[in-house]
């Protein structure tokens, strides 16, 4: 696609690390960026390797894959990411390997994207953040929590509603979708906490402290509602470059496929096409009709919008506006 030069926003080798919370829409936008000329994408390299050490059933998983290959490989197999599991890109479960990757990555590619969850990069991993000179620019992206909440809900309750009884976390009965309480299926982490906007928030706060004094932030509702004012405004601001042909995008999945993942292929890995199917097959932004009212909502919605909305509220007023 050719760049628009009245709205082009850099000179074509942005480096961009997009922190998102779940239910953000944010797959849907990893797969518009697909479509900038030169793209690279990864694909939640961050949170994958959290959870490859979160879920190892022995001894942690060691930071350096160098020398612990087949302690990886175990590992990889806890994660249910489906495909051939002797496929898997088993140095991307190593935070030590990912910053050298991205710390490294060639002057010559023009535009690298990673779509990353906030959660995946508590305080003990922030030194594999990549190192400054590396030019990656950080970009959170938001969500009302209620909204949030109400989509992970709804997945949740569908993902664990066929898995048997026995898999459930702690043994818990098949779940009644009135009595359903979203935190109760979250996975416990070994560090910080199971709130994603108290995630976001920190390390939003740690970026803003040590990397970056003014990060970018968008909240994903206003970029479904009004695609084309906010994408030109978000790509300028990440110094990339824009076309109006960014706003539609191809419907087919094929382009996801070239991703980076720790998975041999992205379309058949349960956990992706749980959470990610809509959007592998999305060709634009729509205005969600998840409603940010509390009205009519569940308990457990309620009790975790109250703890979340002070994190939203204050990254919300730093968000990139037309004005």
């Amino acid at each position: 696609m050719a760049s628009d030069a009245n709205m082009a926003g850099g000179d074509g080798n942005a480096r961009v690390i997009m922190w998102c919370v779940p239910r953000s829409v944010s797959t849907a936008m990893t797969k518009c960026m697909s479509f900038v000329d030169g793209a690279e994408i990864w694909l939640e390299p961050y949170v994958i390797s959290r959870f490859a050490r979160e879920l190892y059933n022995s001894d942690p998983l060691p930071l350096e894959i160098d020398g612990n290959e087949e302690v990886y490989l175990d590992a990889a197999k806890n994660l249910n990411m489906g495909g051939d599991t002797q496929n898997f890109k088993l140095d991307l479960l190593s935070p030590v390997r990912l910053k050298q990757i991205f710390d490294s990555i060639p002057q010559t590619t023009k535009f690298v994207f990673v779509k990353d969850m906030a959660f995946g990069m508590p305080p003990s991993r922030y030194q594999y953040l990549p190192h400054p000179s590396s030019g990656f620019r950080h970009c959170f992206l938001i969500r009302h929590p209620v909204k949030a909440y109400k989509s992970f809900r709804k997945t949740l309750l569908k993902s664990v509603e066929g898995v048997d009884p026995k898999d459930l976390p702690q043994g818990m009965p098949k779940p009644d979708p009135e009595n359903f309480n979203v935190m109760d299926y979250a996975q416990p982490p070994e560090e910080g906490t199971l709130y994603f906007f108290k995630e976001i928030h920190e390390l939003w706060c740690h970026i803003r402290e040590n990397i970056d004094n003014n990060p970018v932030i968008v909240d994903i509702d206003e970029v479904m509602d009004d695609p084309a004012t906010i994408l030109p405004l978000l790509f300028r601001a990440l110094g990339i470059p824009y076309s109006k042909d960014y706003v539609t995008w191809d419907a087919s999945s094929d382009v996801v496929l070239k991703w980076h993942s720790v998975c041999s292929n992205v379309l058949d890995a349960p956990r992706y096409n749980l959470w990610f199917a809509n959007a592998f097959k999305s060709t634009c932004f729509k205005p969600s009709s998840t409603s940010a009212s509390l009205d009519g909502a569940t308990k457990d919605i309620k009790e975790v919008a109250e703890k979340e909305m002070p994190y939203y509220e204050e990254m919300y007023k730093f968000r990139i506006t037309p004005s």
